[in-house]
């Protein structure tokens, strides 16, 4: 799994777990991506 830093906005946020979140955002380039949030939740 790699990497990647980019700007975009948070569409929707879905808790996934204990401590971890699943987001749906949207980058420049008019792209729709899923990406995980590991362990991003106080608990």
């Amino acid at each position: 799994m790699a990497v990647v830093k980019t700007n975009g906005i948070i569409i929707q946020e879905n808790n996934f777990g204990d401590y971890d979140k699943m987001l749906t955002m949207l980058t420049p380039g008019i792209r729709k991506n899923c990406v995980s949030g590991k362990r991003c939740k106080k608990g």
